[in-house]
């Protein structure tokens, strides 16, 4: 039992275990100080190496330079960049003053190899030789040298003081001289001018590195790098590609690992002040552990040592120390009600832990449930109205409840429905954003009806007394409570809001006002946080309107299949009185339900709808009592009426043009003698609108009803006209029409002549 896998004896032995750790990490970082010690030693050797490479160089390539602007000002190399060749023969001795001139800079032990290239002569002026380009290149370069063609491209290319690789010259056996040279073209300064010579200064890379510098270095190799990644020189041949290139080197200074022949090696670099060069030691890595073997050996047996006393006695400690933990097991097994559960924490010590606290924990657990349980039922019964036989203060106190004055207003906060929460998580939820809200300043209780939650405030007597302040305080809380629930959870909480009442009674009216106001905020649709005092608003009145003849005129719609007409119609109530002016809730609830009649009395009148298989299938009433809200009412209302009216349009597509264009036949045959005749008066006497009156007669005959109406006026003017002593005023008052002007067109239009001509041809 003592090592099973949950045992507390294996923390115990790996808490022995972590004390021995103590004199390993103790060794392990004596250890690693001391290598660093001794490579931060070849560090600053190698830095000290290169300081003195960079400060050796650096005043050599500053002389290189500067040698090379007093060649390129030289008053004879300048008198003979003038001349553009070929050379005449009095020019010959301005080319010997310049070779002359060039060799006093020879004195100078700055650099004892130079050149002047003239390309407009193809001339080379050395302190030993003037000549031609290709007589000078094959006298310097006469071990593995480039092409000719390619040696004189590279110096006829502009150059502002940079070093080219111009190829191995045959100085190199006994000066030293390499393949770099140092280059500046002349003139100096204008970069857009035509070349006239070019200064060349051969490095000589003896010159590269200190006196003896190799002797410290330990076996490594340095080399100098620029920036396009040329080695320009080392201090030994390298048999591979340098391990780092030149974009790895960043920084002024510093010290990088790689591998070089398949070897690790620590490379120390150092940036020039004078170029872009960087200086480089490249020095195998075991440098830097050969001197430290010994003190590694010695670090290693010590820490042997130490794990195999330490370990022995750490065991022995550990099984005399559990002696006593088994004797307590003993003691508690089988007399409590406690088993060890699998997992982490599964140990000796958390089963006699529970075993302890079992009945504590038991005890205040139970307590705490029933009080938040009888708390709950307090609150409901106070919301409720419901009395009590115990005094309020007492159960206040029962219940650790206190009202800091008389006055409370109730919150109700619903979830939305599209809100995939549980009510458990939902009440914790708002209880958060409660307490963040409210602060620790307001006094407030939680409690869960039916399936929403109740928050009863208790206004503070320190606000003012005015009922108005303690509204808006309430709301503010509640928009602070809906702001909470926005950002921490994504959901926008309903929260409506009653009225400030007064003592233990005006709790129970302030439920019913937020009831009421949820109800309200249902039924309108209305989001977020909703106050009672906002269904009082002065926008309200005790009344709707809702005339027989806007009824009648839905009906006819209805019976008509005129769903524009009839969604107009609708569209027009609603607006009026639950839009614009919101009617007090039950009044709302008797205009559905005068709405719901006229649409059931319009489909009773119609006994071909009434007792056929389509009402049955439409199920108003159904589906309008399962309406929530306004907006679903809406919807519905006009669902249904857009069902209503295409199925009327669909039956009555047979015979309804024929009855409705007769009756209109009748009524222009007896009334187009009145001046006042119009289409309006035909479709008030028909409770049509005057469009579908014009249409249907259209669809039924072919001819608009205006010009049919103005055909039967011409017709009988005709006949008014043969008789005698008739004038045109006569004639046209005679046949419905006030202005003879009017009758004068409209009678041409369908005669061809004015009535006029039309009466002098009787």
């Amino acid at each position: 039992m003592m090592f099973k896998r949950h045992s507390i004896a294996i923390p115990w032995l790996l808490s022995y275990a972590a004390i021995l750790l103590v004199p390993l990490l103790v060794s392990i970082v004596t250890y690693t100080q001391t290598n660093r010690t001794v490579a931060e030693a070849i560090n600053r050797s190698n830095n000290l190496i290169l300081s003195k490479v960079r400060q050796d160089m650096d005043n050599w390539l500053s002389d290189i330079d500067r040698l090379s602007i007093e060649i390129a000002f030289n008053p004879q190399v300048q008198e003979l960049l003038t001349i553009q060749g070929p050379l005449m023969p009095e020019q010959y001795f301005t080319l010997y003053k310049a070779f002359e001139s060039l060799k006093v800079y020879q004195s100078s032990q700055r650099s004892a190899h130079y050149f002047v290239y003239f390309p407009s002569i193809d001339a080379i002026v050395t302190p030993e030789i003037s000549n031609s380009s290709e007589v000078v290149y094959n006298h310097l370069y006469t071990r593995n040298p480039i092409p000719y063609e390619e040696w004189k491209m590279r110096l006829q290319q502009r150059y502002n003081g940079g070093y080219v690789q111009l190829g191995n010259s045959a100085a190199n056996e006994n000066g030293g001289i390499g393949d770099l040279a140092y280059v500046r073209s002349v003139p100096i300064g204008n970069p857009s001018s035509t070349i006239r010579g070019n200064v060349v200064i051969l490095v000589d890379d003896s010159k590269f590195w200190i006196a003896g510098s190799v002797d410290y270095i330990h076996n490594g190799v340095a080399a100098i790098l620029d920036k396009q990644d040329r080695v320009l020189a080392s201090t030994s041949p390298l048999v591979e590609p340098m391990p780092v290139g030149y974009k790895e080197l960043a920084g002024k200074s510093g010290v990088l690992k790689a591998s070089y022949s398949g070897q690790p090696v620590v490379v120390s670099y150092i940036s020039s002040e004078a170029t872009d060069w960087k200086y480089m030691i490249l020095m195998p890595e075991r440098v830097y552990w050969d001197k430290s073997e010994y003190i590694k050996k010695a670090t290693a047996i010590g820490l042997l040592v130490c794990l195999l006393i330490g370990g022995g006695l750490a065991y022995l400690f550990v099984r005399k120390n559990y002696s006593l933990v088994r004797a307590l097991m003993e003691l508690f097994q089988g007399r409590k009600n406690v088993v060890i559960v699998p997992g982490a924490q599964a140990n000796e010590y958390n089963f006699l832990r529970q075993a302890i606290h079992s009945t504590i924990t038991e005890n205040e657990d139970m307590s705490s449930r029933l009080t938040t349980f009888m708390r709950g039922r307090f609150i409901e019964k106070l919301l409720k109205g419901k009395e009590s036989a115990i005094p309020l203060e007492q159960s206040l106190d029962a219940y650790g409840m206190h009202f800091v004055s008389d006055a409370f207003t109730v919150m109700i906060v619903r979830a939305n429905e599209d809100a995939d929460m549980p009510l458990s998580a939902f009440r914790s939820a708002v209880a958060i954003a409660i307490d963040q809200a409210a602060g620790p300043m307001v006094t407030g209780y939680l409690a869960e009806m039916d399936d929403w939650l109740v928050y009863l405030l208790n206004c503070d007597k320190r606000e003012e007394s005015d009922d108005r302040i303690r509204d808006a305080s309430a709301s503010a809380i509640a928009n602070r409570i809906a702001g909470h629930m926005e950002t921490l959870h994504g959901i926008s909480p309903a929260i409506t809001v009653s009225g400030v009442h007064y003592s233990a009674i005006g709790i129970a009216k302030a439920y019913d006002e937020a009831l009421e106001a949820m109800e309200y905020q249902s039924v309108y649709g209305v989001t977020g946080v909703f106050l009672y005092s906002d269904m009082n608003n002065t926008g309200m009145r005790g009344e709707y309107y809702y005339p027989l003849e806007k009824e009648q005129s839905l009906m006819n719609s209805i019976k008509a299949g005129e769903y524009g007409y009839a969604e107009a119609i609708i569209d027009d109530i609603f607006k009026d009185h639950l839009e614009q002016r919101k009617l007090p809730l039950k009044l709302a609830k008797c205009l559905f339900v005068d709405l719901v009649s006229t649409m059931l009395k319009t489909i009773n009148d119609m006994s071909s709808i009434s007792d056929n298989p389509f009402l049955e299938s439409l199920d108003p009433i159904e589906r309008l009592l399962e309406c929530r809200t306004v907006n679903e009412l809406k919807g519905q209302l006009k669902q249904i009426l857009r069902n209503i009216c295409g199925y009327v349009r669909q039956e009555q597509a047979g015979n309804r043009h024929t009855s409705v264009v007769q009756t209109i036949v009748s009524i222009v045959q007896e009334q187009y003698r009145s001046i006042d005749f119009s289409i309006v008066s035909i479709a008030d006497q028909m409770g049509l609108h005057p469009a579908s009156v014009s249409r249907i007669f259209k669809e039924g005959t072919g001819t608009p009803l205006l010009e049919y109406i103005a055909k039967v006026r011409i017709a009988e003017a005709k006949n008014v006209m043969q008789e005698p002593g008739m004038t045109m005023d006569i004639v046209a008052q005679a046949v419905g029409y006030s202005n003879v002007r009017t009758f004068r067109r409209v009678f041409a239009k369908h005669e061809g002549v004015t009535p006029g001509k039309y009466m002098d041809l009787l």
